[in-house]
C-alpha cells in the first residue's frame, strides 16, 4: 500500500518514507493535480461522492491538501481511499453540525474539534485506512465526527470515532 500524504508544503521536492509501503511527504508541481484526478476517480466510484459538483474539489479537498491535514491511500498504483481532517473551533462546528455547511480555508485549523469532512474509501478498504489514521496520525483516545450523509445529501447522523 502507497500513502500519498502530508506535504509540508505543494512545491517541494519528492522524498518517501513509511513502516508499510511509501508515504511521499512533499509533492513536485505535478502531484497535486496527479492527486486531485485520483481523488475524482475515488468520487466517481462511491455512489455518495459522484454526486458532487466540480466544484465540490476546489471545497471540500484542495484545503486539506493545502494544509496538510489528508491521507490518500493506492495499492499497485490504484486509488483505494481518501480521508481529510479538519480542526473546527466550537463556532465552526456548530455551522458545520448543519451539514451544508462548506468549511473556508481559514477554518480548517484552529480549533480542537476534529472533524473528517471526506472518507472515501469506495472499495471496501474503509477499516484499513481507519487503522492507518489510529496507529500512525491521532494519538490514542483522540475524540473525532464525521457526518453520515444519505444518498440524497441530506444528514443523516453524526458519527463519533475514537483515536
Amino acid at each position: 500500500m502507497v500513502l500519498i500524504s502530508e506535504s509540508p508544503t505543494i512545491n517541494s521536492s519528492f522524498s518517501e518514507s513509511i513502516k508499510e509501503g511509501n508515504v511521499r511527504n512533499s509533492f513536485s508541481t505535478q502531484q497535486p493535480l496527479k492527486l486531485i484526478g485520483s481523488i475524482t476517480h475515488l468520487m466517481i466510484s462511491s455512489p455518495l461522492h459522484r454526486k458532487y459538483k466540480i466544484a465540490s474539489i476546489s471545497e471540500r479537498f484542495v484545503p486539506s491538501l493545502i494544509h496538510n491535514q489528508f491521507r490518500y491511500y493506492e495499492i499497485d498504483g490504484n486509488p483505494i481511499g481518501f480521508v481529510n481532517w479538519a480542526w473546527l473551533t466550537d463556532e465552526v462546528e456548530e455551522k458545520f453540525l448543519k451539514g451544508k455547511y462548506v468549511l473556508q480555508l481559514d477554518e480548517w485549523q484552529g480549533g480542537n474539534n476534529l472533524w473528517f469532512p471526506e472518507f472515501i474509501a469506495p472499495f471496501g478498504h474503509a477499516r484499513l485506512i481507519i487503522k492507518d489514521l489510529r496507529n500512525n496520525i491521532f494519538p490514542k483516545g483522540t475524540p473525532a465526527k464525521s457526518l453520515k450523509i444519505n444518498p440524497d445529501g441530506t444528514l443523516k447522523s453524526i458519527y463519533r470515532w475514537t483515536a
